[in-house]
């Protein structure tokens, strides 16, 4: 696998964790919202990734892009001993799923969303779990921000080498 497919592989991630990162800031932002467009308390909302066959993305977006010949691996690493070389991995943001379990309910008669018994429906957002979470999202951002300066690195001294 060449340095571009190390770029684009880190950027499957960057791009995953990002949307991973905006999802838990609008939970948190939310957490106290208790009237939404659709009616009732603001429902929490989780990302779920999807697993990718990374040699079979690239492979269709250059038959997609021109004639070339399909990629495989030169060294042919996946052909030594008995054990097959897994294939190379990336993911992508699968979808955004609601999490519709019951809002929190606390009695404040006073509040303009409040039920005939006084009752407010809040959100069911623990904001400790979300911290945790953006916590590991922003972590699993920056290893895919110092993956891609490795590589970067690793080109440019190859590139010097060269010269």
């Amino acid at each position: 696998m060449g340095f571009l497919s190390s770029f684009d592989i880190n950027g499957y991630g960057l791009s995953a964790q990002r949307a991973r990162i905006n999802v838990i800031s609008s939970n948190i932002a939310n957490a106290d919202t208790t009237r939404t467009s659709e009616g009732g308390p603001y429902r929490r909302q989780s990302v779920l990734f999807k697993a990718i066959n990374f040699d079979e993305v690239l492979n269709s977006k250059l038959e997609k892009n021109n004639d070339s010949l399909k990629y495989e691996d030169p060294l042919k690493e996946g052909d030594r001993g008995k054990v097959p070389t897994p294939p190379v991995m990336s993911v992508v943001v699968d979808k955004i799923v609601r999490d519709d379990s019951q809002p929190k309910m606390k009695y404040d008669p006073s509040h303009p969303d409040a039920d005939g018994k006084g009752y407010v429906a809040y959100p069911n957002i623990n904001p400790v779990i979300e911290m945790a979470d953006l916590i590991e999202a922003t972590r699993a951002y920056q290893a895919n921000v110092s993956a891609v300066q490795s590589v970067k690195t690793m080109v440019e001294n190859a590139i010097s080498i060269m010269n």
